[in-house]
């Protein structure tokens, strides 16, 4: 893309505020090194030297976004915990409006996904959640505090990590609420919900994602092209953005599909890529730009965080040197 086209897209990112809805949790890294194995079993004894929390899931989504200069309202749930208040605080320290974070607070613990490092190599995950469902009572309550930020929006993301939050009917009216408001509608979607998701702009799951939905395996570009197009068909959407790892993406709408190489030279961590390229994607759409512009854009900043340990983002600044043609 040209660079002038490019700043053209970004000149809009503070203008356009998205809501990004689901699963909000605690990522924590605990990095170490590895110099025994324990006695007490064969495993290695990782001695711990730094930690660092930040937003995951869908919190990561709004990381990604501030990091653009993006206005944010962060909307789920979360415990009545330490680690709620830590969320929260995290949040209002990337500049998400105090006002504009719409978390209802449920009897149950704030996700945390706990990843333990020894010389950049992940050694094991900890994970301390609970999946249930919300009830009626609370979709109706993140409704009432969505009404008024729904008509101020130009986009909502929905960022299902299945932790919960998305059920079923929460999709439905927020889809029918963001229809009433023209607002984008974005979906990362986990397969559990996958066939709930009808009537929406772009859903953006990876190739596995969509051959579980499918129940079969979408490896070459054929195969990903008629699983596309039948996911289209069946949920009645838009368009949608498969991402293939190392074979890049493939965009499909009812009249074509177009495959995109991967960018990335090199890549440490996969960790949050997913959740780069919804924020960017929908981010650039809000803004004025095509689909192409989209996965261009999208695909260039997956390209960066993967080459980083951790859950990372990009600057508007970093975006633009390396989307330039």
């Amino acid at each position: 893309m040209r660079r002038d086209r490019i700043q053209q897209i970004i000149s809009e990112f503070s203008k356009r505020p998205i809501i990004v809805l689901g699963d909000f949790m605690i990522d924590e890294y605990i990095f170490g090194q590895v110099e025994r194995i324990s006695p007490e079993a064969p495993v290695p004894v990782v001695e711990q030297k730094r930690v660092q929390r930040i937003p995951g899931g869908a919190g990561n989504v709004v990381c990604n976004l501030r990091s653009l200069g993006v206005p944010v309202v962060a909307s789920g749930i979360c415990g009545f915990d330490d680690r709620a208040q830590e969320l929260e605080k995290d949040l209002i320290e990337l500049g998400v409006d105090q006002g504009r974070i719409l978390f209802e607070k449920l009897d149950r613990p704030t996700t945390r996904k706990t990843r333990i490092f020894a010389a950049n190599q992940q050694v094991c995950r900890l994970d301390l959640e609970d999946r249930s469902p919300i009830q009626s009572a609370t979709v109706n309550t993140l409704m009432h505090r969505l009404d008024q930020a729904l008509g101020e929006s130009a986009a909502i993301i929905l960022s299902d990590y299945d932790k919960g939050v998305i059920v079923p009917e929460l999709i439905d009216r927020i889809v029918q609420r963001a229809a009433q408001q023209s607002a984008y509608v974005a979906v990362d979607p986990q397969v559990t919900h996958f066939s709930q998701y009808k009537n929406v702009d772009i859903l953006t799951p990876n190739h596995h994602e969509a051959g579980r939905f499918l129940l079969r395996e979408l490896k070459t570009d054929e195969a990903v092209e008629a699983g596309g197009k039948e996911i289209l068909e069946r949920l009645n959407c838009k368009s949608l953005l498969i991402t293939r790892g190392e074979k890049g993406m493939s965009l499909i709408e009812p009249d074509r599909t177009r495959h995109f190489p991967t960018v990335a030279t090199e890549v440490f961590d996969v960790t949050g890529a997913g959740d780069t390229v919804i924020s960017v994607f929908t981010l650039v759409m809000a803004s004025g730009g095509t689909l192409e512009e989209a996965v261009h854009l999208s695909n260039f900043a997956a390209g960066l965080v993967i080459r980083r340990i951790g859950a990372a983002t990009v600057t508007a600044e970093e975006l633009l040197d390396a989307a330039s043609d």
